[in-house]
């Protein structure tokens, strides 16, 4: 009877633990090891928008934070998110190039060339139209999404990704400063996009060239680029 009991026991432990690695899914039943010690007190993320900029649009369930921003941010540079890693978000879509990568078509971590170069991706805060260049995401957290599990960009499985996290020394931390969870089991795929569209609604381009001399009359335009600027404008140009 007693062998009988710590089999029991035993098998009991071993479906608990299987629990927690069921898909991204949260578990109710999983070991205390899954618990994450640490404070939640989210702080409101100070958005610097300039004075010529209509306000942001920012999901209501998706709120800016200091600890979301944070999060995202690591989430975007990191290439755990990459089945090899060896690529990030950030390979394509690098701060000195607009965040675009400078290619006419981008490539992913199998060396297959996309269809289209990776997109500058500033202002999103002001897009409500849809992302990807055919508009097919109609949220930015839909749009983070897809990119990793795509065969020619990141080529990884959200599954195998939020497992990755799951283990990692660092995140589950973050994960429960930015948005309260107290275990390692509800970190999802769904809450790392909300912290990598958090951190992308921080690209504000507000001082480009054309900033400068339209809003903030500082210099002029070239001759050219005046030119350029009229028959951007005009209703009646002709391509």
């Amino acid at each position: 009877m007693r062998l009988f009991t710590i089999a029991l026991l035993a098998v009991s432990a071993i479906i608990a633990i299987n629990a927690c690695d069921d898909d991204d899914k949260p578990c109710s039943n999983c070991p205390n090891n899954d618990l994450i010690s640490g404070e939640y007190n989210p702080q409101p993320y100070n958005l610097a928008v300039p004075s010529f900029f209509p306000p942001p649009i920012i999901p209501a369930d998706n709120p800016l934070t200091v600890e979301g921003v944070e999060l995202g941010r690591r989430l975007f540079y990191d290439k755990i998110l990459s089945a090899d890693g060896t690529m990030s978000c950030a390979t394509c879509h690098l701060p000195e190039k607009s965040f675009t990568d400078g290619n006419a078509v981008s490539t992913g971590i199998l060396g297959i060339a996309g269809r289209r170069s990776s997109m500058a991706i500033v202002n999103l805060a002001y897009n409500a139209k849809g992302f990807f260049w055919d508009g097919r995401a109609a949220t930015l957290e839909e749009q983070a999404l897809l990119p990793v599990e795509d065969h020619i960009e990141l080529n990884e499985s959200w599954p195998n990704v939020i497992e990755k996290i799951r283990n990692h020394a660092d995140y589950p931390l973050r994960f429960r400063k930015a948005f309260g969870i107290d275990r390692k089991s509800e970190i999802t795929k769904e809450l790392a996009v909300k912290a990598i569209a958090q951190f992308e609604r921080t690209f504000i381009s507000a001082d480009s060239k054309y900033d400068k001399v339209v809003w903030k009359n500082e210099g002029w335009f070239t001759d050219q680029e005046e030119r350029g600027k009229m028959l951007f404008s005009s209703k009646n140009r002709k391509l």
